[in-house]
């Protein structure tokens, strides 16, 4: 089995730890230098520090562009998955947000009735036709079919 680089750091930590705890046992046994012991010590100390400090910050780069591919990834998911009226309930809300801090409201949302839509979408479709009659009126004219016979 491969041992990745977490437990790899893992047990070399917990070994530098136990050599740090020997030293010190080491240190208090009768005839030995605290004065030059102590000092092996902390280097010992500051090799695992270091060690520490190369191995995560090379794993946080990876693991770093790693949560930026997924999150972005995640994003699409939520976008996909959000409704496109939630839009409206987002600005609505938004807008009692701003009422509570004493804020002017931002936008303003107008009632919405079918009755009137369907009025204006017939009001609209009868222009339209009202101006394809009128054209075809114009085109067919013996006049414009001359103008069109000359170009």
């Amino acid at each position: 089995m491969k041992q990745t680089a977490y437990e790899l750091l893992a047990l070399l930590d917990r070994n530098l730890r136990e050599s740090v705890t020997l030293l010190k046992r080491l240190t208090a046994c009768p005839g030995q230098r605290s004065d030059v012991l102590v000092p092996l010590s902390n280097e010992v100390q500051y090799v695992r520090a270091q060690i520490g400090f190369e191995v995560t910050s090379e794993a946080n780069d990876f693991e770093q562009a790693n949560q930026t591919h997924w999150s972005r990834i995640h994003h699409k998911y939520l976008q996909w998955l959000k409704d496109p009226d939630d839009v409206f309930l987002e600005a609505e809300d938004r807008d009692v947000q701003r009422k509570k801090q004493g804020l002017p409201p931002r936008i303003v949302v107008l009632p919405w009735s079918a009755e009137e839509e369907e009025k204006l979408l017939t009001a609209k479709k009868t222009q339209a036709a009202k101006k394809r009659r009128a054209r075809s009126k114009r085109g067919s004219s013996s006049k414009a079919i001359a103008e069109r016979k000359k170009q």
